[in-house]
């Protein structure tokens, strides 16, 4: 958080609330590159409501493969959404039940966060024949490409 206490007066309370809703709505860090020394990364204060997924995206000649990282998610929670040239993958950590009542932590960083990404695709795939698995924190996606797609030589006039 931005103060240690609650602030007390009306222009930090404005200021805390205009800050706050700044984060929220651009959760992303900013990168501002300045070659050839390298990068700089702005970043809210406190942690990401809404974390990026890292993915790798492979095409083979059947099909795009999607390969996303979702540290500690359950298979339950990820929702995964699809269209002809367009992926979704969205997930959520609840938070957990208090099971230790009346003990305190000394440092508590694991909290409810969610995961959002949305990708291109570089081609037209059928979503209705995709297939997902969910092993170890690792998501793969295979999306099976439309058919119909062969390419034709073009006479050049």
């Amino acid at each position: 958080m931005f103060w240690e206490h609650e602030p007390e007066d009306e222009f930090e309370r404005w200021m805390y609330r205009i800050m706050r809703r700044f984060w929220d709505r651009y959760a992303r860090p900013f990168v501002f590159e300045f070659p050839p020394f390298g990068s700089i990364r702005f970043g809210p204060p406190f942690s990401f409501t809404v974390r990026d997924i890292y993915a790798d995206i492979r095409e083979t000649d059947e099909e795009i493969i999607i390969i996303a990282e979702l540290p500690g998610v359950r298979k339950e929670d990820i929702k995964i959404n699809a269209t002809k040239d367009r992926v979704e993958i969205s997930a959520e950590i609840k938070p957990e039940k208090e099971e230790l009542e009346g003990q305190e932590y000394i440092r508590r960083e694991r909290r409810p966060r969610k995961f959002y990404r949305s990708f291109p695709l570089p081609v037209e795939v059928e979503p209705e024949r995709g297939k997902a698995t969910y092993r170890n924190g690792v998501l793969e996606l295979r999306l099976p490409k439309k058919e119909g797609r062969e390419k034709r030589p073009i006479k050049i006039e």
